[in-house]
């Protein structure tokens, strides 16, 4: 690539860096928030480059009909890979990615060259984005049909790695380099299945794919044609993959007697993984083939669930902690979904709630040690199917207990950001029930309750959970560098209903679902997301558009940790509320915001308590480092 898009992958990579400050690196919680608002002016700047390069560098060419030589198509082709590396769970930029891969492999079709190394890069790059993009936008799973676009577009790619790989076509295939990422997506393509609501048909067509695949290990018209390529590979990681079609306690639906089949071709791949162990422990370590083995051993029938549950936890203590890979993370978070997904949501026993508990613990510790790290994109698929299957544990662990240390653990700037809303919405309903009671009477009776200090709190709590969805998109509301996409904005968009319909599950958090969906609604209804949820009948209308005003006057005072620009004063937000009464904002917002009681308390939470709430969150990160570090014995 080119110097100025390898600068944009280094400016990226170096902003990821700032972001997250490692406490380690930090000796105060002073230190910590000061240093959070120092690496975001650095930001800017590096913002401020990245979205030139990509004006001059990349956009242009995104254009319909542009046309390029092959030199730069190569250029851009390497800067596309630079951005995702899935095998290493790199995920750079991955909507830039995407945006790009979708245009190079258009521009290889319309070649019509269905052999050429272009096409074949094309489909690889297509088919790893869409799967990347459908893993991160299926979390969202109130929203199926944005991951179903990337589904369908990376079935189109498959279609075409389907015909390359018959004998004919695979043989005619430029060079080993092509042949080999045939057979690389030829077997990997089956994860596009991933997440769907499949019909029999699909399950069973999503079986057969990859025993096709498998076959291709011992057929020698394809062993012949590349001899050099590692069979033996090929083989395991086709058995791992149909191992996986069973992820999630049989999420997929996949029927009996096809249990039955990958309950034997998991025991085939564990006999192979023990005829060589220092070979194929790099491909899987011992204990995630165990977790294998013992799924589909549960799910065929052949182990009854005393015996499966007293195995995953003997496999879960000898988990590493401290490995943050795919395999750590699989053991980690991924085995303790799997184990709540077996237990009976409706009477879950005394000894079970103890195991439930440390799967908890253990699960925020690990997230709270995720910072930093590459790998963010995965742990948030493992982490997303731990909440949409969490079960309350009150007294112990709530959900919303739960979502809070989450939302500490993966981007301590919006854990700020939702202490700071509840501060805010919690001394605006304060002050406002001395100014106007009257706009309370629906709440008072919502509560059955004429005590104002259960106002205060649900108030608070409401504000708190408001911004859960944002859990789901953790990495997307981490785009520093550049503008978002519309796709990554449309993602945005959908964080209230997201959040809300999960907060709906669970008993802590169901009666403040309606304040998160509707937290960036307009009060007019004119604008604002979701376009479809009205509010004007809710009962809790008040405690929305307190908490909507809250929202916004964090965002638009914060300079430490979520925004690189200089953020409003008090006077400014004050004078932009005052023009959006009774459109953006309710109309008796600026009385309030005119009373000198409130604006003193109010210029309080503004001077210190977003310093404090850094300060609190940084002793929570040091904490769980120092815990870390005794765990590890240093």
């Amino acid at each position: 690539m080119n110097d100025r898009l390898q600068k944009y992958v280094e400016n990226t990579a170096k902003i990821r860096e700032l972001s997250t400050p490692q406490v380690s690196e930090v000796r105060t919680a002073a230190d910590y928030s000061m240093n959070l608002k120092h690496n975001f002016i650095i930001i800017g700047k590096l913002a401020a480059e990245n979205r030139q390069i990509l004006s001059e560098e990349l956009f242009p060419y995104l254009e319909p009909g542009a046309e390029i030589s092959q030199e730069r198509i190569d250029s851009l082709g390497d800067f596309c890979d630079a951005l995702l590396d899935a095998y290493n769970l790199d995920n750079l930029d991955p909507a830039i990615h995407d945006v790009l891969s979708q245009k190079l492999f258009a521009d290889a079709r319309a070649s019509r060259d269905v052999r050429s190394k272009n096409m074949v890069l094309g489909i690889d790059r297509e088919i790893t984005s869409c799967y990347t993009m459908m893993n991160i936008t299926q979390r969202l799973i109130s929203f199926p049909e944005i991951a179903e676009a990337y589904r369908k577009r990376g079935f189109s790619a498959a279609d075409q790695i389907a015909e390359l790989i018959e004998p004919e076509a695979f043989a005619a295939l430029p060079d080993d380099e092509c042949r080999k990422m045939v057979l690389i997506n030829a077997r990997y393509m089956w994860s596009l299945y991933e997440g769907g609501q499949l019909s029999e048909e699909e399950t069973r067509h999503n079986y057969n794919m990859l025993l096709k695949e498998l076959l291709l290990a011992d057929d020698p018209e394809y062993i012949n044609r590349l001899p050099d390529y590692d069979w033996r590979y090929h083989k395991f990681r086709t058995l791992s993959y149909i191992s996986m079609l069973l992820d999630y306690n049989n999420r997929r639906g996949m029927p009996g007697d096809i249990v039955e089949a990958i309950a034997d071709h998991v025991a085939e791949m564990d006999r192979m993984w023990h005829s060589d162990p220092e070979y194929f422990a790099n491909l899987m370590e011992e204990n995630e083939l165990h977790l294998h083995v013992l799924r589909a051993d549960y799910l065929s029938g052949r182990m009854d669930k005393t015996h499966y549950h007293r195995n995953m936890l003997a496999l879960y203590d000898m988990r590493d902690p401290n490995d943050y890979g795919l395999s750590g993370m699989t053991l980690n978070v991924m085995l303790s979904t799997e184990y709540i997904l077996s237990l009976d949501r409706e009477s879950v026993p005394e000894s079970e709630k103890h195991v439930l508990s440390r799967f908890y613990a253990d699960s925020l510790r690990y997230a709270f040690n995720m910072s930093g790290k590459d790998s963010l994109s995965y742990m948030l698929e493992f982490l997303s199917m731990l909440m949409t299957n969490f079960i309350e544990i009150p007294g112990v662990m709530t959900f919303e207990d739960f979502c809070l240390s989450c939302i500490a653990a993966l981007h301590p700037p919006t854990y700020v950001h939702s202490t700071m809303v509840a501060q805010f919405t919690r001394c605006i309903t304060r002050h406002l029930l001395k100014l106007h009671p009257e706009l309370f009477d629906d709440v008072f009776r919502m509560l059955k309750t004429d005590d104002e200090d259960t106002v205060l709190s649900f108030a608070f709590h409401a504000a708190r959970c408001h911004d859960f969805g944002k859990i789901l998109i953790t990495d997307t509301i981490m785009v520093y560098g550049r503008r978002l996409l519309d796709t990554e904005f449309e993602l945005i968009k959908k964080h209230p209903g997201a959040g809300a319909d999960i907060m709906e599950c669970y008993k802590s958090t169901a009666r403040y679902a309606n304040a998160a969906r509707a937290h960036h609604i307009w009060y007019d209804g004119s604008a604002g997301y979701p376009d479809d949820f009205d509010v004007s009948d809710l009962p809790e209308r008040v405690i929305i558009d307190i908490v909507t005003c809250a929202d916004c006057l964090d965002a638009a005072t914060d300079t430490v940790g979520r925004s690189y620009s200089r953020g409003k004063t008090l006077f400014e937000f004050s004078r932009e509320l005052s023009e959006g009464a009774g459109t953006r904002y309710a109309p008796w917002l600026p009385e309030l915001f005119r009373d000198k009681n409130f604006l003193a308390d109010l210029s309080y939470l503004l001077s210190n308590g977003r310093r404090k709430n850094y300060e609190r969150v940084y002793d929570r990160l040091k904490s769980v480092y120092e815990e870390s570090l005794t765990y590890m014995g240093v």
